[in-house]
């Protein structure tokens, strides 16, 4: 008996399954434990006040919009967020574990390890009833190696959508068993499972159209019959919908920026052919999860014309998909409810419904993978291979490649510096990933102490937001952000010049114009030093420049005209005299210190 089969055979009995699979959960995952908070984890523990509050802050948490707690008032999203179970479970672990990176990464290994349990049990026990025998263990094993999923395990605020999936296994658990017993029971505490999971994510609506397709697919009812199971789901729904407009509303949507409005400068035919080529970036990232990414945002996937091949080549695969899964329904085929999972599952959060403030987010293939999941190991087990080994060779070269990619990606989750210029080189044509990844180098360019270092972090940064000006040329924040890496390398120059240009695009920014108030005092103090070694020319162009990024500061207008006097520009001398006098004319501006240095 070769060492495949053994395998093989060792695996049917389900009690070892589910140990081989939550030791796989485990060994692919382990290495999350040594990572820090990483991207959106501000959101949820180490910057938001709220939960920081612990057991107290529970009753705010319930009560306000999901970015409350950070942004000291309600997102400008559209639709708005609103998850307070989420943040009740952040807020508990605060109480007890304080801001505990490895705590937060152990819950969620755990939580996925007991959705992963609870995903086999609900296959086995209940769904694949009349299926090849282990297809609940291909299923499973697929779905735990699959890379897609290393965001939700990995960053630490994905926890929503974990406890999300544990809420729905509950639910359906519960509905299954009054569909057999008509216990009243079980339907009341499946509807309350689907509330809190809707309380805890948007992610849960789509389950009102999954509890009717696995009735007709799996349990062979009638498509009416099925259909009324929506029923009680939806009210539910209902009573939820009036929650959370009650707290957060309706009127959101206001923010316009390319980072949180992907699709701003698209024409409408524009943002529909790209949202159609989107959708389908979702099935391939399903089959071929290489490179991962944290964002795809402007403008890594470019708009597409309505004429464009990758628009219509797109849209034909899709509607090729949707025909294929709605002529499977008579037949009840695999095939068919795969495709249709997919499509239910990612629907809401395609951007034709609303916005959901990026165009493309690997987490939200998080449900939809199980559907894929599913296809592909049934068709592999209907593959015409003369033995098991066969069949398991072929999917432990996809688990080996999909593992090694999960334990892969999830080091890049260490920190959000590993993460953020790991990720700008898969999508080096993405605003938000140039962004972060030059933010990041100039937080550690700043705190570093060795000079050399130090410097190669300032150039990093000033790569990756020229880069971002190449890509969209009116974005403040880095014009912003340059300055300071040209200030930190003593190119003050470079950073008026950018600071300038970020000011011109928001005259309210109060904290940029003191920033440049204090530029126009060191440009002014190096040009007294000019002055001084009678480098006239050039203490003119520092002066020039301190007049220009601070046209209150009466000193440097004095001492600009004092050194036109010197080359004697009469004219230019006494015009920077006049704005010096009009600016305090009681000051000395220091006229005898100038005057000794001339």
């Amino acid at each position: 008996m070769g060492f495949f089969e053994k395998i093989d055979k060792l695996i049917t009995v389900r009690k070892k399954q589910i140990y081989f699979l939550l030791g796989l959960v485990f060994i692919l995952n382990i290495n999350t434990l040594k990572n820090g908070y990483v991207l959106d984890d501000v959101v949820v523990m180490s910057e938001n006040s709220i939960v920081q509050k612990g057991i107290e802050g529970i009753p705010d948490l319930l009560s306000k919009e999901y970015f409350y707690g950070i942004a000291k008032r309600e997102s400008d999203l559209s639709g708005g967020r609103y998850r307070p179970v989420a943040l009740v479970i952040f807020a508990l672990e605060f109480e007890f574990f304080g801001l505990n990176p490895f705590v937060g990464h152990l819950i969620n290994v755990l939580l996925f390890a007991l959705l992963v349990a609870l995903l086999f049990k609900l296959l086995n026990d209940h769904l694949f009833r009349k299926y090849p025998m282990n297809l609940a263990f291909w299923t499973c094993l697929l779905f735990v190696v699959h890379p897609i999923h290393t965001e939700v395990i990995a960053n630490i605020k994905s926890r929503d959508e974990l406890l999300v999936m544990i809420l729905l296994m509950a639910s359906s658990f519960a509905l299954i068993n009054y569909s057999y017993t008509h216990k009243k029971t079980s339907l009341v505490f499946g509807l309350i499972y689907f509330f809190i999971a809707l309380m805890t994510r948007e992610s849960a609506i789509p389950f009102i159209l999954i509890v009717p397709m696995v009735s007709y697919y799996f349990y062979d009812r009638k498509i009416l019959t099925s259909l009324s199971y929506m029923i009680p789901l939806a009210i539910v729904f209902a009573l939820y919908m009036v929650i959370r407009l009650s707290i957060v509303g309706i009127s959101h949507g206001v923010d316009k920026s390319i980072l949180n409005f992907p699709f701003a400068y698209a024409t409408p035919m524009q943002a529909f052919a790209t949202k159609i080529f989107l959708l389908f970036k979702y099935v391939s990232l399903l089959f071929f999860p290489f490179p991962l990414s944290f964002d795809y945002g402007y403008n890594e996937i470019p708009y597409l014309d309505i004429n464009s091949f990758k628009f219509m080549g797109s849209l034909i695969v899709l509607m090729v998909l949707l025909i294929i899964g709605i002529r499977g329904i008579k037949s009840r085929s695999v095939l068919s409810f795969s495709i249709l999972f997919f499509f239910v599952t990612m629907f809401l959060f395609s951007n034709f419904i609303i916005d959901i403030g990026a165009p493309l987010a690997e987490r939200l293939l998080f449900q939809a993978s199980i559907g894929f999941s599913f296809m592909v190991s049934y068709y592999m087990l209907k593959l015409p291979i003369k033995n098991a080994n066969g069949f398991i060779w072929l999917f432990f070269l996809i688990v080996i490649v999909f593992g090694t990619k999960t334990v892969a990606r999830n080091s890049e989750w260490e920190s959000n510096y590993t993460l953020f210029t790991t990720d700008v080189e898969a999508c080096p044509n993405s605003v938000r990933t140039n962004l972060f990844a030059g933010q990041q180098c100039l937080t550690l360019a700043n705190t570093e102490k060795n000079s050399a270092v130090r410097i190669y972090y300032y150039n990093k940064a000033i790569f990756y937001d020229e880069r971002i000006l190449h890509i969209h040329s009116h974005y403040r924040f880095i014009y912003e952000d340059l300055g300071y890496a040209y200030f930190g390398l003593g190119n003050y120059f470079k950073a008026a010049e950018c600071w300038t240009q970020a000011f011109k695009l928001d005259e309210s920014n109060l904290k940029l114009k003191d920033k440049m108030c204090m530029l126009s005092d060191v440009l002014y103090n190096m040009g007294n030093n000019k002055f001084r070694r009678i480098e006239i020319d050039s203490a003119i162009v520092y002066f020039e420049t301190a007049v220009d990024l601070n046209p209150q500061n009466g000193d440097a207008w004095y001492n600009l005209g004092g050194s036109y006097f010197s080359i004697n520009n009469v004219k230019n001398g006494i015009e920077a005299w006049q704005v010096a006098y009009a600016l305090s004319p009681n000051h000395s501006f220091k006229r005898d210190q100038f005057h000794s240095q001339k």
